[in-house]
């Protein structure tokens, strides 16, 4: 009986260190968040006198989480457990944009929701149907967006986009830079048609 209880309490010695070992072994969350990737454009005189309000963007609910998804086929989606975005996407989405349109647009002010009494002369709506990548790394943008415009309420502009970036890497820092680089090219679309609506109000008006 003494044996035994000295082989138990041995077998127990032996097996805290190895269980706080495997404690120790945990992989920590790493945190990512997409950048503005568009390049200044530069303008003959730019006074930042049209103001651009960013919002409301809108994601699809399976978007609405901290862990990235990454599309595993057309029907299954993968949560990352320990790769994560750091603050709600939309949110990331939406500053992206503004600082992207004000580098196409130097002579506009973007500014992100809410924006309280800044007069907003043009509102950027936006909804993402989808906004993910797959296994490869290559990422997929579905978005319904429109300009509205302040003055007359009305919305001359109303949009979908759909585009495919091909991907540089499976690791979430290539996957996160893919996605920043689809978001320029939704940024680019939206600079276009912005550009197009404020000459067309700049030639009614004069």
């Amino acid at each position: 009986m003494e044996k035994s209880l000295k082989t138990l309490l041995l077998t127990s010695l032996l097996v805290i260190p190895l269980s706080l070992a495997g404690c120790g072994t945990t992989p920590s969350t790493r945190f990512y968040s997409l950048s503005a990737e568009s390049a200044a454009v530069q303008a003959a005189s730019p006074d930042n006198s049209t103001i651009i309000g960013i919002g409301p963007v809108e994601v699809a609910p399976y978007l609405e989480r901290s862990q990235i998804v990454i599309r595993t086929d057309d029907t299954r989606l993968s949560l990352t457990e320990f790769d994560r975005w750091a603050e709600p996407i939309e949110n990331n989405i939406a500053n992206v944009l503004a600082v992207n349109l004000s580098r196409l647009l130097p002579e506009t002010q973007p500014i992100v929701r809410p924006w309280t009494d800044a007069g907003a002369d043009y509102h950027v709506v936006i909804k993402f149907l989808r906004f993910d990548s797959d296994e490869a790394g290559n990422v997929t943008l579905n978005a319904n967006w429109g300009i509205q415009q302040h003055s007359s309420r009305s919305m001359p502009v109303i949009r979908h986009a759909g585009i495919i970036q091909p991907g540089s890497g499976k690791d979430f820092e290539s996957i996160t830079k893919t996605m920043s680089m689809t978001l320029a090219l939704l940024s680019e679309q939206i600079a276009n048609e912005l550009k197009i609506v404020m000459e067309n109000n700049a030639a009614a008006t004069d």
